[in-house]
């Protein structure tokens, strides 16, 4: 999946898969002013999905609502 672009960041999907299924996690980057910030975002222990890129799918929506939370 590729990375996604969303409000000035860059999400990054980095789901991997465990024995209990694919975990989703992003890597999100912002930039400004010459410093760039990372934020590494992990789903719940129990979000568990049965493909990668269902898991990607998560990731994205995971990390969109981190995003638009931050207000």
């Amino acid at each position: 999946m590729l990375d996604v672009q969303y409000k000035g960041w860059l999400i990054e999907p980095q789901s991997y898969e465990s024995d209990a299924g694919w975990r989703p996690r992003a890597l999100l980057i912002f930039s400004t002013g010459g410093s760039t910030y990372e934020h590494r975002l992990p789903a719940a222990l129990y979000e568990m999905h049965e493909t990668e890129e269902q898991a990607n799918i998560y990731s994205l929506q995971m990390a969109k609502k981190w995003i638009d939370d931050r207000g």
